[in-house]
């Protein structure tokens, strides 16, 4: 807007000495139309921001690397002579670090905005203000518009190296069975109520005291997956992607499990995963957590 300003200034003083030396009608139309355009220029900013609309619309997710926008709809006289810029602070949840953006709308209907989808994570595109200015660029007029659209870069699942076994991967443990008859029991010590039959005659003899057999069963526990964060990006998509190929594996074979993530230098956070709705709610969870960076760990060492 200086610029503008000065630009101006330079050419109605010109305009002014051209009145004074060629006092003609031609002189008189100049300086008339120069005295004229900064009241031109603010009707058409006052204007353009009285009928100015504005939407925007973000997809809420996207899988990693695949392109995606913000929308951004907007219409009224402003498209005519009149441009808009849209001040933007650009989140990274996971990195813990923001970036401001300038959105330039230059005429009505449909602005698609890129939006960065070559890391894992949750981002956070916050419009801070919509900012109005006339065709000359003299005037602005800003609206606060506060919107915050939240996106989600999705992991691609990525086979591991080694392929999930499941009977390496499945854990198995011990319950008092359902059934009273059983290949697999304890023995302890007769209890008033327990029925004769449980009553284990021979190991009785030989400690010369009551014994019963409790039936017990196999059944199996949950399987765990590990995945340890890291600041570096790369690796870590790559976990991502082989952490979602293991659980969804799992709950193809109806087998429920864990997914343990062990932050730098804090406690680790496990997720139950037992059905699909279980893998999405906890994949959001983990793409919205903070990584510690290199410094955030030497100041926790240091301390």
């Amino acid at each position: 807007m200086l610029k503008t300003w000065g630009v101006y200034s330079v050419s109605l003083i010109s305009t002014f000495i051209f009145f004074l030396c060629y006092k003609m009608w031609v002189s008189w139309f100049c300086l008339i139309v120069m005295l004229l355009i900064p009241f031109l220029a603010l009707g058409m900013c006052i204007i353009a921001s009285r009928t100015f609309t504005f939407r925007s619309e973000s997809p809420g997710s996207c899988p990693l690397g695949d392109p995606a926008y913000i929308r951004i709809m907007t219409g009224g006289i402003a498209s005519y002579f009149a441009f808009s810029r849209i001040r933007t602070v650009v989140t990274d949840r996971m990195a813990g670090t923001s970036r401001k953006m300038t959105i330039m709308v230059h005429d009505s209907g449909i602005t698609n905005i890129p939006l960065d989808t070559s890391h894992c994570g949750s981002y956070s595109y916050k419009m801070l203000r919509l900012e109005i200015y006339d065709l000359f660029g003299f005037f602005r007029i800003s609206r606060n518009i506060n919107k915050d659209n939240e996106f989600l870069v999705k992991p691609v699942p990525s086979m591991p190296e080694v392929m999930p076994d499941m009977y390496g991967f499945k854990a198995k443990s011990l319950r008092k069975a359902k059934q009273p008859n059983t290949e697999i029991y304890d023995i302890r010590e007769y209890q008033t109520g327990d029925p004769v039959k449980s009553i284990h005659w021979k190991m009785s003899a030989k400690k010369d005291k009551l014994l019963v057999k409790e039936p017990l069963e196999e059944y199996g526990g949950h399987s765990r997956i590990l995945l340890k964060l890291t600041d570096d990006r790369d690796k870590l998509d790559l976990h991502l992607g082989q952490i979602l190929f293991t659980s969804i594996f799992f709950l193809e074979h109806e087998t429920s499990h864990k997914i343990r993530v062990i932050p730098p230098d804090r406690s680790e956070v496990s997720f139950d995963v037992e059905s699909e709705a279980d893998l999405e709610r906890a994949m959001g969870m983990i793409l919205r957590m903070r990584i510690p960076d290199e410094k955030d760990r030497e100041d926790t060492h240091e301390d």
